[in-house]
């Protein structure tokens, strides 16, 4: 399975409140440890589409009840990111996908993010 998502970086919500709606602790660490306003924007973009795509390769609509911080992104030691499944999304990778791993790859500019997951 494969999710993608895309976001122009001038339609994220900068507001706090958004970030602390959507991430988890360590997101929002990694989002507010940026040098400057605008990568903490794309970071937070970015994130969003992470969470998006794996919805999508998850096969899990809006109305599946699973949350923005059911997908948590994280980093290994290289910097190569990974997702960590909570609540709703891991039951569904749980029943579904067990077995199978969940590739992600992030990008972003002060223009766009875009994120890809795939499950294989």
């Amino acid at each position: 399975m494969v999710g993608i998502d895309i976001i122009e970086i001038e339609r994220v919500d900068k507001s706090d409140a958004f970030l602390e709606r959507i991430a988890n602790p360590s997101e929002i660490e990694y989002a507010k440890k940026s040098f400057c306003e605008s990568l903490r924007h794309q970071r937070t973009g970015a994130l969003f589409c992470v969470k998006e795509a794996v919805m999508k390769a998850l096969e899990l609509g809006k109305d599946s009840g699973v949350r923005f911080k059911d997908i948590e992104l994280a980093h290994e030691k290289s910097g190569k990111p990974i997702v960590i499944l909570h609540g709703v999304a891991k039951e569904k990778y749980d029943s579904v996908f067990a077995g199978k791993k969940i590739e992600i790859s992030l990008s972003h500019t002060p223009t766009f993010a875009t994120a890809i997951a795939v499950i294989q």
